[in-house]
Formats: structure tokens, C-alpha cells, sequence
């Protein structure tokens, strides 16, 4: 029988940030919060204004990571692969202490919140968040077929 390992300190976790256009990025973190409200407040969001203007949301991001950060690195998860977020958050990758992950999704963002808890690195946590979200996108109607019966 093997033994979990035990939560890494609060402050040696990886920082989660979500950014977005629009609310997106708000309401993740809030479901999250309503999902698991212990520990709310281990997720921060952007949520970019349709007209804000780019040097605004970078430096607003740069203070996100800043506060995110507890010494163990973060994780910032945009809604899309060359929008303005995901663009903006390119700036500040580096490798194995800020990484980037786009396409977010609430399985994604609740995956993310786990493995900093469990202590992983930025670098695990990033591309365990890309296999999580690739298998939380399903179609339904795969799901519920059935076998035909043999006439």
C-alpha cells in the first residue's frame, strides 16, 4: 500500500493565475471556489475588458504572477492559443518557473488547484493540465452508444 504524499506548504506551492477575454476567466475561478471553497483563494483571474488597452492587462497580469507566486513558481492558463491573453501571458514564460497553458477549461483549472497542492513543479502541473483537458473534451453521443443488438 503506498502512501500519498503530504500537501506541499502553502507557501511552497505553484501559483495558479486564469486569464481571459471577457468574464471567462472570473467565473472559472468562482465555480472552483463554490466546487471547493476550502482554500479559495489559491486561484487568481483576469478577466480582460473588451477595450483595455494591452499595456494595462500586461502589467496587471505581471502583478498577478507577482502575487501568485510564493517562491514555487505559476501556472497561468489562457481561454486561447493566440488571443490576446495567451499573448500577453508569453511575455512572462520561463520555463520551469512560469509556464503557460491555453485552452483552459473547469476540469483544467480544478486539475491545476490539485497538483500545486500535492506540490508538483510548474513544468508537471502544465503538461498534466494539457492531457487533462485534452480527455475532459468528449462527445456525448460516443459515450452513450450502444451496442446494436444482433437481429
Amino acid at each position: 500500500m503506498s502512501v500519498a504524499p503530504a500537501p506541499a506548504a502553502p507557501d511552497q506551492r505553484v501559483g495558479v493565475v486564469l486569464i481571459s477575454h471577457g468574464p471567462l476567466a472570473a467565473a472559472l475561478r468562482d465555480t472552483v471556489r463554490v466546487l471547493e471553497p476550502e482554500g479559495a483563494e489559491e486561484i487568481d483571474a483576469l478577466s480582460l475588458a473588451w477595450d483595455e488597452a494591452p499595456e494595462k492587462a500586461s502589467a496587471r497580469l505581471e502583478k498577478a504572477i507577482a502575487r501568485a507566486d510564493k517562491g514555487a513558481g505559476v501556472v497561468v492558463l489562457t481561454d486561447m492559443f493566440g488571443g490576446t491573453p495567451s499573448n500577453l501571458a508569453l511575455a512572462f514564460l520561463d520555463r520551469g518557473k512560469v509556464e503557460i497553458v491555453s485552452g483552459m477549461n473547469l476540469p483544467m483549472v480544478l486539475k491545476a488547484r490539485g497538483l500545486s497542492r500535492e506540490g508538483k513543479d510548474p513544468h508537471t502541473i502544465a503538461h498534466a493540465l494539457v492531457d487533462r483537458g485534452r480527455r475532459a473534451i468528449l462527445a456525448a453521443s460516443e459515450l452513450m452508444e450502444t451496442e446494436k443488438p444482433t437481429p
